[in-house]
């Protein structure tokens, strides 16, 4: 490629369009492919190049605590969930409907990475997602309570996220104020986007752990009348993983 050509090309941001044809001019497989193909294959790599990348900064930005996480890593039998339930999930058909997710179970079932690997596929679908604890989201709102712009930002941030994973969802009871930034978000969510709630308590506890009242009678009615819910295995993956790593180390290590 003609050296100016190719720092023209990177002045405009088509630095990888230049990679590609780089790319391309040195594969001699190429070499007898007519015009129309080969300009093809430069705009489907480009293409290709480009929603990878798209992909990997929509995860980036999400803040999954595992980023790694994916469906296809999936233990189902050790979670005593259905694939078929999960990989009906991943269709992403649910964040169309804008139907909430209830992810309930004891700590160390694995919620927190179910949750993340649904985030992740969403991601990979290509849309925007955030993951955050319910007790960071609550200190953003404590801590910048003096500044009306920063919390009314913040909380339109996280209204139109077309997915919101909220972890630790009410595992311990929240404050009336609480409640009232909780349910704000909601509102600003419902019927547009889904949440998918995290957390140890089963929903027949929500009400109470939210304060009672008309404040958990306005969230509850947001979150549980389109929500489905995945409750999980009774059994502690976190020691059943954490037992079968320290068994492959101490067999290594007495070989």
């Amino acid at each position: 490629m003609d050296a100016k050509l190719k720092k023209s090309l990177s002045e405009v941001e088509l630095v990888d369009l230049a990679r590609i044809i780089e790319a391309q001019e040195k594969d001699i497989s190429l070499i007898d492919i007519n015009f129309d193909e080969r300009i093809e294959r430069i705009l489907t790599a480009l293409v290709q190049e480009r929603e990878n990348r798209l992909i990997e900064r929509l995860i980036r930005n999400a803040n999954f605590k595992y980023p790694m996480a994916s469906i296809e890593s999936l233990n189902y039998d050790a979670r005593q969930i259905k694939k078929s339930t999960i990989k009906n999930l991943a269709s992403m058909g649910f964040i169309s409907n804008a139907t909430n997710i209830i992810i309930t179970g004891p700590t160390g079932a694995g919620k927190t990475y179910l949750a993340c690997a649904l985030g992740v596929e969403a991601c990979r679908q290509k849309y925007r997602s955030f993951y955050i604890r319910m007790p960071d989201l609550l200190h953003y709102f404590e801590a910048n309570k003096d500044s009306r712009l920063l919390v009314t930002r913040y909380r339109k941030q996280l209204c139109n996220y077309q997915l919101l994973i909220i972890d630790e969802w009410l595992n311990y009871k929240i404050a009336e104020n609480d409640a009232k930034i909780l349910f704000e978000i909601l509102e600003g969510r419902a019927e547009k986007h889904p949440t998918v709630f995290v957390g140890q308590y089963p929903r027949d506890e929500w009400h109470d752990r939210l304060g009672g009242g008309t404040a958990a009678d306005s969230i509850m009615d947001r979150i549980v009348h389109n929500a489905y819910p995945i409750p999980t295995s009774e059994a502690n993956l976190r020691k059943l993983y954490d037992s079968k790593k320290l068994s492959k180390l101490v067999a290594e290590i007495e070989k």
